[in-house]
């Protein structure tokens, strides 16, 4: 069983979000400061199995799409604390122990809180199936929807965190690739599997109702709207006009599917726009004021004041270290 183990840091949300292999996410950070993440991940290649636990330090909101043919199983490890909202649904408790899962061809929708770990597991589905029969347990998911979690009881969620926590630390380990360790990494992914199977028997699994899945589909087009620059001229009513709803009934919408007013987030959103751009360039001829007038920005004091709020720097400071960086990636 072949293992490859990483870890990786960073001081941005974009940057952070491309940190999870083979993965295809989109961040945005919500609460204000600079962004501090980190993903610790172990791949087990044969069979294809990714472990990991990713750290965020700010309020994020996250569209995730693990690699095809793969199901994810999401633990928060309980040691932050604040709101999770899972596929627009709250997860109970400050500190849930929820144990998540959801088809790669699904994807999944998480509003984070400040100071957020969870462990990830990664499988792919025909391996699992054919696993799970080998070991004698009920297929996991079987019968259930696309997206569903289930509430874990404590000694059940220790178990799932020490058990990913060991692997991730064998992982780390110098003494990885030795017969030993390769048996005792062998013998954790056998017994995180019992755990997992164990879990999705005991725990009381639901899918979104249909109802939390339209309004969350509302929230994110709404979403995807503001995120494109040809839309910077348009106002939450003008979204509203758009998906036919009243602003009443949007904001709602916003409120139980993300736990955040629909102009606080699609402030968040723009300005998280602007910066991927900023980011994203090394072109002398940019501006910042043509960046940010793309996205509707247009007072650039009141601009730069929001964009260093948010993300703890000017946005002239942005662009001068991507131009600095971009002879060294090049």
């Amino acid at each position: 069983m072949a293992a490859a183990y990483r870890v990786r840091r960073s001081a941005d949300v974009d940057e952070h979000a491309g940190h999870l292999s083979s993965w295809r996410p989109e961040y945005d950070q919500l609460s204000c400061g600079h962004f501090t993440g980190m993903v610790r991940e172990l791949w087990l290649h044969a069979p294809r199995l990714q472990v990991f636990h990713e750290f965020t330090d700010q309020q994020t909101s996250q569209r995730c799409r693990p690699w095809p043919g793969s199901v994810w199983f999401g633990i928060p490890d309980g040691l932050g604390e604040g709101l999770l909202h899972f596929c627009g649904r709250l997860q109970p408790g400050e500190r849930p122990r929820t144990l998540m899962a959801a088809r790669a061809d699904a994807g999944f929708i998480l509003r984070t809180p400040r100071r957020f770990g969870i462990y990830g597991v990664v499988l792919d589905e025909d391996w699992l199936a054919a696993r799970a029969d080998t070991l004698g347990l009920a297929p996991l998911l079987q019968g259930r929807a696309q997206v569903c979690a289930g509430a874990l009881s404590p000694h059940r969620h220790v178990a799932l965190c020490q058990t990913i926590e060991s692997m991730l630390a064998l992982g780390a380990s110098d003494e990885a690739a030795l017969p030993w360790a390769l048996r005792a990494m062998d013998s954790l992914g056998g017994q995180l599997l019992q755990l997992l199977a164990r879990c999705s028997d005991d725990a009381a699994w639901q899918g979104p109702p249909a109802s939390a899945q339209r309004r969350l589909a509302q929230v994110m087009a709404v979403r995807d709207m503001a995120a494109d620059p040809f839309n910077h001229l348009l106002s939450v009513e003008d979204l509203c006009a758009r998906l036919h709803l009243t602003p009443r009934t949007l904001h709602n919408h916003f409120l139980g599917s993300v736990g955040i007013s629909p102009a606080d987030f699609l402030r968040s959103v723009r300005l998280n726009a602007c910066r991927r751009r900023l980011r994203g360039t090394c072109a002398e001829q940019l501006h910042v004021q043509d960046v940010a007038a793309q996205w509707g920005f247009f007072h650039m004091g009141r601009f730069a004041q929001a964009y260093r709020e948010l993300f703890g720097e000017l946005p002239s400071q942005t662009l001068r270290l991507s131009r600095q960086a971009a002879p060294l990636s090049a």
